[in-house]
């Protein structure tokens, strides 16, 4: 997904807004599943209700294509049945109803959702403030900073959002952090602190300690010349 200047696209930004978990995970089902030629795809509506935690009723096939409906209000899918099949086909994130193309080409900033969000079951798991929280520290590098007082001027989300969702991604075990203390002449105290962020496994850290590469290139080394 596009990270875009502020880590959030529009249609993110407002679906955490009006708390609708619910179309998040569909839309991030959609990413995750949608690839190549017309960014589209066509599943059972029972499949689309189980992968975002609903059952396979009535309600929760109606759950769905509520949900559904609420992103193409957005902009940023097209659906259409196919008997009880539906088909969603990924938009343009900007909510502008043009195609969706794939980020990457066009050297655009853009994060990526690890499958494990799916397989692990990290979307049962982690509440709606959590989940925004990290969708914004997959498209930081490791030992990021996310000052909660900023939270809605750069990512479009609320300051309490942003602590309650940090504090949930630690206690699930998924982030670390590091105080750092640094000097600040207009402080009382002359220092103050920052509090510096990784992601842990299975979505971090992002980058491979310097060890670990360096040992990774001393044993291809070590096979080539064996």
């Amino acid at each position: 997904m596009c990270s875009g200047n502020d880590r959030h696209t529009p249609a993110t930004r407002s679906l955490v807004r009006s708390h609708d978990e619910r179309a998040l995970d569909l839309y991030l089902l959609a990413h995750a599943v949608c690839s190549g030629g017309d960014y589209d795809v066509t599943l059972p509506a029972a499949v689309w209700a189980r992968a975002i935690a609903l059952s396979n009723s009535a309600s929760g096939r109606s759950t769905t294509s509520k949900a559904s409906r609420r992103l193409e209000e957005l902009g940023v899918i097209s659906r259409s049945r196919d008997g009880s099949r539906s088909k969603i086909t990924l938009l343009d994130e900007g909510g502008s109803g043009d195609p969706y193309a794939h980020p990457g080409p066009g050297k655009e900033p853009y994060l990526k959702l690890p499958h494990a969000y799916w397989t692990a079951g990290w979307h049962h798991k982690l509440g709606l403030r959590a989940k925004a929280v990290l969708l914004i520290a997959l498209s930081l590098d490791d030992g990021f900073v996310l000052p909660i007082e900023r939270a809605p001027d750069w990512y479009g989300i609320s300051a309490d959002t942003a602590n309650r969702g940090l504090l949930d991604l630690r206690g699930a075990g998924l982030l670390d952090v590091e105080e750092r203390i640094k000097t600040a002449p207009l402080a009382p105290e002359g220092i103050a602190q920052d509090y510096h962020y990784t992601l842990q496994s299975p979505f971090g850290p992002l980058r491979q300690p310097l060890a670990t590469v360096t040992s990774l290139a001393k044993g291809s080394k070590r096979q080539q010349t064996a």
